[in-house]
């Protein structure tokens, strides 16, 4: 029972921050509130009652029906779910929505976005995964992230996506599951709504190493890197060097960007043009 069945029986119902049970209200956890009710004309058992449908929607919600892919990813079971094929891992976390959200109906929702759908389901309140086996139609990154902006507005909700890479059903599997979503926990606050291993690898795997070296932190505080500069930087790596691209993506002339290219070098003695420079320059502004 979520709170606006809730207010379906109890009209009287109210949403409140703080546990106020007492003579007069009773109280019941609800997500990060509390759903509060008049204690008059309703029995202990009626009480109890409550208290089960709230928690066993609960359970029904994060922990479907029995399922071989949840119980081999959560390493739970050795069993594997299939004896072939080649499948990626969509992680996905509901990081903003309403009371009148129901899991299971934008659950049906996202999964008509694919094709082949093996299983889809949530860990948590919030957080779920959907596997999808490798076939010819695949929607790239920015086609899922349109579908899905709109999909989000449909249902009045924020959500993040870490789109996995395609992996044979081996043992191993369940690790490199792990792997993947210490990378959406840890990427999920710095990247685009929709994003994968190859939009985050040189972050997520030369932060740590950029942080713990001295040489790289002194380097950072002796190079200029003002707003102005971390755009220049961006625009230069995203476009690979390519300064046509480059200027297009700022919209501004060649000429200017040709000009704060020379601005950079004079400041920092690293040329934006050649991509060994351009690369170290882009590993000191990731953090």
């Amino acid at each position: 029972m979520n709170f606006k069945e809730m207010k379906l029986l109890y009209p009287e119902a109210v949403l409140t921050h703080s546990n106020t049970s007492g003579e007069k209200y009773v109280a019941f956890p609800y997500k990060d509130k509390w759903i509060q009710l008049e204690r008059k004309q309703k029995s202990d058992t009626e009480l109890a009652l409550i208290q089960y449908a709230l928690t066993q929607k609960k359970t029904s919600s994060t922990r479907s029906a029995a399922s071989k892919w949840q119980s081999f990813l959560l390493e739970e079971s050795f069993a594997l779910p299939r004896n072939e094929g080649s499948y990626r891992i969509i992680q996905f976390e509901i990081v903003k929505m309403d009371d009148t959200f129901t899991q299971s109906v934008w659950l049906d929702a996202f999964k008509q976005l694919f094709l082949n759908i093996e299983e889809a389901f949530f860990i948590t309140e919030t957080k779920g995964i959907l596997i999808e086996e490798k076939h010819d139609h695949l929607l790239n990154n920015e086609e899922m992230a349109g579908i899905i902006r709109t999909l989000d507005d449909d249902f009045s909700i924020k959500t993040v996506y870490y789109i996995g890479q395609f992996w044979p059903i081996e043992a191993t599997l369940p690790q490199i599951f792990k792997e993947e979503q210490s990378i959406f926990d840890t990427q999920k606050n710095k990247q685009a709504q929709v994003f994968g291993l190859s939009t985050i690898a040189l972050h997520h795997y030369t932060a740590d190493a950029i942080k713990k070296s001295p040489l790289m932190q002194k380097l950072k505080s002796e190079t200029v890197f003002d707003a102005e500069f971390k755009e220049l930087i961006l625009a230069m790596w995203k476009s690979q060097g390519n300064i046509s691209v480059a200027a297009k993506s700022l919209y501004i002339h060649r000429n200017t960007l040709q000009y704060r290219i020379d601005r950079f070098h004079q400041a920092s003695g690293l040329s934006l043009r050649n991509m060994d420079d351009l690369l170290l320059c882009y590993l000191l502004t990731l953090n």
